[in-house]
């Protein structure tokens, strides 16, 4: 009896096995005509590019290029990440691919115009057209507003981009990006207690998204409120974000007195290339042009007497951004305290003229929020922080002349001179300098007609 019950069932399934190899043939054979798992990887870097994830999106279209080498949908989507990253000649290589490979001629002259609204080339024609694909009812909402309001913000039009956010929400209020992106707004324009509200919001609503825990963090940090900011970078540990997390945890230790941790941490960070943490920060939208890793590390060891082992690090804070201030100041402190009395003074006075130059800065952005169309106390404001500060924020500065005045030669031959006159420019700087450069000549040439 025992016997017949172990066989019959062994029987039964011999008989039926072929029957479920072709179950599951039919089953693949369906996945894969709906795009199998190229189809699910490209899903899933969509989703990733949305949230502004680009490293995972990334890892996600090589895994749909193993199985799909020459789409055009998946050239497309590398497309969209570049344009994201602002590399735009990869993103225009990708794009020449998408088409080779038969993509939507339509999809990709749009893709083209997003990347010129990204960069605030908002002509008339330009932000007529994005008006128009916001009507329609296929219209990809997330990235015509993102791009939009990338290139409103870069012109200073803020109001016209926080009207935009405020749609962006009502379309999707289960989104944290609109609240992210405003909190990023808000922040700029140091209104605070509004960013941390918008952060706190975007962080409620998915806590999975990591820029804005990390930046929530940051800005808890900033107002001195370490023990709060740790426990959101702590959220942020693991992935892409690892080592901007572990920085930022690092500098909450240290304000919390808990100096050797936030030390063994640090020099953790810095066991990894400068390119490997720059590649960190910007996963989460820390775009500081200060090295902060070896800044940070350089004056805990100054501040501990380690004035030998704090200028080699300082020396490599100070190398990355020589405007760092406080690399700076900890340098000069380390300088003197290895008896190298002269080159500690000078590094001083480098640090009280900044310093001295930027009290100007709350000043002229007052004038500003009179006044917002004045480009001369833009352009003070510009030089002041380009001279001072940061490349990056000065150039916005300047750039943002652009908005109330396109023409403004000024704005235009200063750029030029600045691009020009860059230590170690890169070939981007040398388009920049022949673009502002091509745009006088236009203007000299008229004149001359």
């Amino acid at each position: 009896m025992s016997k017949k019950n172990v066989s019959l069932p062994l029987k039964h399934n011999k008989r039926f096995r072929p029957l479920l190899l072709v179950g599951l043939v039919a089953v693949l054979l369906v996945f894969q005509w709906f795009g199998g798992l190229a189809g699910s990887a490209r899903s899933l870097a969509t989703q990733a590019i949305e949230l502004n994830q680009l490293d995972s999106a990334e890892y996600w279209l090589k895994i749909s290029q193993w199985f799909e080498s020459r789409s055009g949908e998946t050239y497309f989507m590398r497309a969209r990440l570049q344009r994201k990253r602002g590399e735009l000649e990869k993103m225009a290589t990708d794009l020449r691919s998408a088409h080779d490979s038969g993509f939507s001629p339509t999809r990709l002259q749009r893709e083209q115009s997003l990347a010129l609204a990204s960069l605030g080339r908002l002509t008339q024609d330009v932000e007529k057209e994005l008006d128009e694909w916001l009507q329609e009812p296929t219209a990809e909402t997330s990235e015509i507003l993102d791009s939009y309001i990338n290139g409103l913000t870069s012109l200073s039009r803020y109001s016209e981009s926080l009207e935009l956010l405020n749609y962006w929400e009502s379309q999707s209020p289960w989104s944290p990006i609109p609240n992210y992106r405003r909190a990023r707004i808000q922040e700029h324009l140091s209104q605070f207690q509004l960013a941390e509200e918008q952060y706190k919001s975007a962080h409620q609503k998915d806590p999975r998204y990591t820029k804005a825990a990390y930046q929530y963090g940051r800005l808890l940090l900033q107002q001195r409120r370490p023990v709060e900011a740790l426990l959101l970078f702590r959220e942020c540990e693991g992935g892409a974000s690892d080592l901007a997390a572990k920085t930022g945890i690092a500098r909450c230790l240290k304000e919390t007195g808990k100096v050797d941790e936030a030390r063994d941490i640090l020099r953790q960070v810095l066991g990894n290339s400068i390119e490997s943490q720059a590649r960190s920060s910007r996963s989460v939208d820390d775009f500081s042009e200060r090295y902060i890793a070896a800044s940070e590390l350089g004056s805990i060891e100054t501040e501990a007497g380690n004035y030998e082992a704090a200028v080699e690090i300082l020396k490599k804070a100070l190398e990355v951004n020589p405007k760092d201030t406080i690399a700076r100041y900890a340098y000069a402190v380390s300088l003197r305290g290895k008896g190298m009395v002269m080159e500690s003074e000078q590094n001083f006075e480098i640090v009280r003229s900044a310093r001295k130059a930027l009290e100007k800065v709350s000043e002229l952005q007052e004038k500003l929020r009179h006044t917002p169309d004045d480009s001369k106390v833009r352009m003070e404001l510009g030089k002041l922080i380009l001279e001072h500060e940061s490349e990056r924020t000065g150039v916005f500065w300047v750039q943002s002349i652009f908005s109330y005045d396109p023409s403004n030669e000024d704005a235009h031959r200063m750029l030029a001179e600045w691009y020009a006159n860059k230590a170690n420019a890169s070939d981007d700087d040398r388009r920049r300098e022949e673009y502002h450069r091509s745009f006088l000549k236009l203007v000299s040439n008229s004149e001359k007609k």
